[in-house]
């Protein structure tokens, strides 16, 4: 009897000891130095140059990062050398930002993102950026600013802000990743700048497949997300290119806030040249606008109607010749085509036809308030 209790004893801590979890890899929060921004680029002698910020926490200590950099071909070895200097066990699990040069961008990013999805700590919603300089020296110059936030704080806010206004767009890593292998969407990612005083968020990144190609200005990026589709709001300045200008008037135009987007795409692959038509319906409130346009009068509406969308019509026309001539295709032109018109895409050279395609542009704009008073 005593041996079946020894052996029943014996079978029920085995049991325990086999789904408890152990304390082996357990992390100590107090020695460990989360990563929030990672950043990438190269130096003149063609060496990535690998940069972090990690925040220093403690009870006297309000709003500091420190700021690691170091050279070396991988990025695991990089880290490897931070952890030597920073005296705390470097983790990249929190990472929010990764930024690129606009130099190494160019080169291709995709490589560098493989370690993202290979190790199951590291973040597939940090964001990708791109920066109009240098990652290190923005890093650098961030963690010295008195007046802002933490950098990573910073940033994101400035991100979030932009968004909701069209002047960028948010890509994470996963859909970086997902729009560059299935090679029918190109990516688009932030654009930002930097000086000694602040960062802003400059435009768009645009690539074809994981290279950076080119780049457009925020005003730019709120006409490629009204091409692309979806509902978002898009601030949109109008000026009246057309009328002389006159001294004697301080401004001239209109602003706008774009409320409501409908996008209808025909393709039409038959004969030799494929043809793209988009027609975009608006919907819009007029924050601001001269006195010359009397808006109580219909007609007087109309007119500006119609011409805020020839306007708009003719930004998004020079932006689709842009993206042609870069070969990007951030509209995923090539992923209707390969979904609607299989056969036809089986038999093209997608990069070579999408160059020499004809795109129209209709644009159709109501104002649905343009203020109250007389």
């Amino acid at each position: 009897m005593k041996t079946i209790k020894k052996a029943v004893i014996i079978s029920v801590l085995c049991m325990i000891a086999l789904v408890q979890t152990g304390c082996w890899d357990q992390k100590i929060y107090e020695r460990i130095g989360f990563i929030l921004q990672m950043g990438l680029e190269l130096d003149q002698d063609e060496r990535l140059v690998y940069t972090v910020s990690v925040p220093i926490v403690g009870p006297d200590i309000k709003g500091k990062v420190d700021v690691f950099t170091t050279s070396k071909n991988l990025l695991r070895e990089s880290r490897e050398k931070v952890r030597h200097v920073s005296g705390k066990a470097v983790e990249g699990g929190k990472i929010q930002h990764l930024y690129f040069s606009k130099q190494l961008a160019g080169r291709g990013i995709n490589h560098f993102l493989e370690i993202f999805i290979r190790h199951p700590e590291n973040p597939l919603l940090a964001n990708i950026i791109v920066v109009d300089g240098s990652p290190k020296e923005m890093m650098e110059l961030s963690a010295k600013f008195e007046d802002k936030p933490r950098p990573a704080s910073y940033v994101n806010d400035l991100l979030v802000n932009a968004r909701q206004n069209s002047y960028v767009p948010e890509t994470r890593i996963y859909d970086f990743n997902i729009m560059a292998y299935s090679k029918t969407i190109d990516p688009v990612t932030p654009l930002i700048r930097y000086n000694e005083k602040q960062i802003e968020t400059a435009g768009s990144a645009l690539f074809s497949g994981d290279k950076m190609v080119g780049e457009i200005d925020t005003a730019a990026t709120g006409m490629l997300h009204a091409l692309m589709g979806g509902e978002r709001k898009i601030q949109y300045m109008y000026h009246d290119k057309d009328k002389k200008e006159d001294g004697t008037k301080i401004k001239e135009g209109a602003a706008l806030l774009i409320k409501k987007t409908k996008r209808k795409l025909n393709i039409q692959t038959e004969g030799e040249t494929l043809k793209i038509e988009i027609k975009l319906d608006f919907k819009a409130s007029l924050d601001e606008y001269s006195e010359a346009h009397n808006l109580d009068n219909p007609q007087a509406k109309k007119e500006l109607e119609e011409a805020v969308a020839q306007s708009i019509q003719k930004d998004c026309m020079e932006l689709l010749k842009y993206l042609q001539e870069i070969g990007s295709d951030p509209i995923g032109i090539g992923e209707m085509i390969r979904a609607k018109h299989n056969p036809y895409w089986k038999n093209v050279d997608w990069k070579d036809i999408y160059s020499t395609a004809i795109f129209n542009v209709e644009v159709k704009l109501i104002f649905e308030f343009y203020g109250a008073i007389k």
